[in-house]
């Protein structure tokens, strides 16, 4: 299954004041990812994330474990120009 890049109902931002890496809230419809915070973990962090709140977006119903699960898969699949456009999002 491929992730969607973008749906123009959804905003993304990029949020360097909050604590998590990422957050998903369903009722605005808004992804925001804290960039400084996936820098300091370490390569592959950010594209993580990203990847992670899409999910989370995709399957709300979906445990948190089974999201990390899928996420981890995802990330192993995507290309360069796939993740380009994930990075893009959230400039």
């Amino acid at each position: 299954m491929k992730l969607p890049i973008s749906n123009k109902e959804w905003k993304h931002k990029v949020n360097n004041k909050m604590h998590a890496y990422g957050d998903t809230d369903l009722q605005k419809k808004e992804i925001r990812i804290n960039k400084k915070k996936n820098k300091k973990a370490g390569k592959g962090e950010l594209i993580d994330s990203i990847v992670h709140e899409v999910s989370h977006k995709i399957h709300p119903k979906m445990h948190e474990k089974n999201i990390r699960k899928h996420t981890k898969k995802q990330v192993k699949r995507l290309g360069k120009k796939i993740k380009q456009k994930y990075y893009k999002l959230f400039q």
